[in-house]
């Protein structure tokens, strides 16, 4: 399949006001709490368990996502308060609370057969969570059963929020969303098997579910003619600003002048895409900070 990039560039006057409405949407990010997101605090916490309770007062950030997460909805109370509902009874389920204390069973094989990797960041402090496709066998990540990987998967989005309170303690700036970067080289029909479409689909909605309001951008580095055709017609029915957020390129040289168009600086970017960082596989900084006591900071 060839790579050549066939998007439509958008009007200047469409890309513009898109610009400034995720230049507003990062100014949000890094406000405190206001008046109206303050009342929705109180909301929650009182309709949270006694043990969330406690939790929302030492960690209210933690609440405040999951309240910008669902600014949107209507009605905005009745739905915020199930989908933190829903959360909590998530967490309780897989052990959350233990996902920094202790390692799992088979950690070391999803991570070899569903590796990722850290690298740089954009203009605002969103860091890049990279997937390779053609890294992925997705036969061997099944073999461990989805009960597993669910826990896996949740334990890895928690070690991704910990990679961004270290960045946020180090530039004094609230960031609590990082981009996805894909790269589709390699990619086989395979994956589009029914099976395998499940389980990767059960992996994604656990950040989908359970980690509201944490993507900024997604970009998917070559991908196929057939699957941009697709996403063609996907996108007529999404919102403006999830469709801005999914951005369909094609070669590495082209995606690299579309990701410097966001923000992204070449430096920040995969050295094996051209760029300058050579980036932290995550299992690494999970290692890193998974089990280690925090009295002795």
């Amino acid at each position: 399949l060839a790579h050549r990039s066939h998007q439509t560039s958008p009007t200047p006057r469409r890309s513009s006001k898109m610009a400034a409405e995720f230049e507003a949407l990062a100014v949000e990010e890094a406000s405190p709490m206001t008046e109206t997101e303050s009342k929705y605090f109180d909301i929650l916490v009182n309709a949270s368990p006694e043990a969330y309770k406690e939790r929302a007062k030492a960690d209210p950030l933690d609440l405040l996502i999951v309240i910008r997460g669902f600014q949107k909805e209507d009605p905005r109370d009745e739905n915020t308060i199930a989908a933190w509902t829903k959360i909590t009874e998530w967490r309780d389920k897989i052990g959350y609370y233990t996902f920094m204390d202790r390692h799992f069973t088979g950690e070391q094989q999803f991570y070899e057969f569903w590796p990722e990797a850290i690298y740089g960041a954009d203009k605002y402090g969103h860091f890049l969570q990279v997937i390779r496709i053609s890294d992925i066998n997705i036969e061997k990540v099944e073999e461990l059963g989805e009960d597993l990987v669910e826990v896996l998967q949740g334990q890895k989005m928690r070690v991704y929020g910990e990679y961004k309170r270290q960045l946020m303690a180090k530039s004094g700036t609230t960031r609590y969303k990082h981009s996805l970067v894909v790269d589709l080289t390699g990619v086989s029909l395979n994956l589009s098997r029914e099976k395998h479409r499940h389980f990767v689909k059960k992996v994604f909605d656990v950040g989908t579910h359970f980690y509201p309001e944490t993507m900024w951008k997604i970009y998917l580095l070559n991908s196929p003619y057939l699957f941009r055709g697709i996403w063609a017609i996907a996108k007529i029915w999404l919102h403006p600003i999830t469709v801005a957020k999914v951005n369909v390129l094609g070669s590495y040289p082209s995606s690299m002048q579309a990701m410097m168009a966001d923000g992204i600086p070449k430096e920040a970017m995969p050295d094996w895409m051209g760029g300058g960082c050579k980036g932290t596989k995550t299992i690494d900084f999970l290692n890193s900070v998974v089990g280690q006591d925090k009295s002795k900071d």
